[in-house]
């Protein structure tokens, strides 16, 4: 009596297992092209359940390579997904199509988004510090109210560009209206994170690589903005003239790897951080008095310094941008215009 039962409880379970098995693993009645596959069945003579595996043939004009052999391979294959009658297989394969047009068409846009977040963050960054370093507003005080900008701007010091100017002056220095190209990078960079962010598709303006180092080149110009901020008479910060030339290293990488599109904000920001990082090399070497055996230079000599280095910085690049023309046009004109100024005012020579 107990073994006709549990003969009997086996029959079911196997006919059980394997009906559910041939329904969640395969549709073989609706789609011919499955020329050969593999079922796991079970043994009533066994004592516990192994799988066995049975080969279902049939005629096929396939070639061996699209033979599905498994099930796994029947689930990802499109053309069985799409013919398939099967209600279970159905219901995946409408969950598929709608996951696939989830991430074509809003995950991926907000992952690009996303991708280009920390370098629109530090562009804003970097504009707060430098408004704070344009107007001089000096480090927080005890009585000052706690502001987001407050506190963001704490560490910024109370010399503005144009005082710090006017405590190291050289004969190269350039006119103020020179530095009014930094708002111009500023925007420049807006408008192009803005649009590479938002263009549809999976073309790409700036890839992770050259958002990373705009990134970085901007958080080394609110570093560089920091330590001259904190320049007093007679004290130049050594960090002025170390951190600086890292701007245009980090915002010049996506033009030594040769873009696709015309990139005027890294051109831009890269010719002038380069004139910037010389004139800071000029600045330190006729004040900072940090040079082995030599100190302090004369201000003529300085001025031939950066006038050495800037030809060298001119000669080293071999096709010059329309950009970068601008850039050196403008830094030029300032520095001329400061000296016919400065002599008329004072009424000697230019130099």
């Amino acid at each position: 009596m107990h073994s006709n039962k549990r003969s009997l409880f086996r029959v079911l379970f196997i006919a059980v297992g394997f009906t559910l098995n041939f329904i969640f693993a395969f549709d073989v009645t609706t789609n011919p092209r499955i020329s050969s596959t593999r079922l796991s069945f079970v043994s009533p003579n066994q004592q516990s359940i192994r799988p066995y595996p049975i080969t279902i043939t049939g005629p096929s004009t396939l070639p061996r390579s699209n033979i599905l052999v498994s099930s796994s391979l029947a689930l990802s294959s499109k053309p069985l997904l799409e013919e398939s009658n099967c209600p279970v297989t159905k219901f995946g394969n409408k969950i598929t199509k709608d996951l696939a047009w989830f991430d074509k068409t809003i995950l991926s846009r907000i992952i690009k988004v996303a991708n280009h977040a920390p370098a629109l963050l530090s562009l804003i960054y970097f504009g707060v510090v430098s408004m704070a370093s344009m107007m001089g507003m000096g480090p927080m005080t005890p009585n000052s109210e706690a502001t987001l900008s407050s506190v963001l701007t704490r560490t910024v010091g109370p010399t503005s560009n144009a005082a710090f100017a006017a405590l190291f002056p050289t004969l190269v220095t350039p006119a103020s209206f020179v530095f009014l190209v930094w708002p111009l990078i500023s925007l420049l960079q807006l408008i192009t994170l803005s649009i590479s962010a938002l263009l549809p598709g999976k073309e790409e303006i700036l890839t992770q690589d050259d958002l990373t180092a705009l990134t970085l080149a901007n958080l080394c110009s609110s570093a560089w903005l920091f330590a001259s901020s904190n320049a007093q008479p007679g004290k130049l910060p050594l960090a002025s003239s170390l951190i600086l030339p890292l701007v245009p290293i980090f915002s010049g990488y996506t033009l030594r790897s040769e873009p696709n599109y015309i990139l005027w904000a890294n051109q831009i920001y890269c010719s002038f951080t380069t004139l910037a990082s010389i004139l800071a090399f000029t600045v330190e070497v006729q004040y900072g008095g940090r040079l082995p055996l030599v100190g302090k230079v004369g201000p003529e000599l300085a001025g031939i310094v950066f006038l050495g280095l800037y030809s060298l910085s001119s000669l080293a690049v071999a096709k010059k941008t329309g950009a970068k023309r601008f850039v050196n046009f403008t830094a030029l004109s300032g520095i001329l215009y400061k000296r016919i100024f400065d002599a008329l005012g004072a009424g000697t020579g230019l130099w």
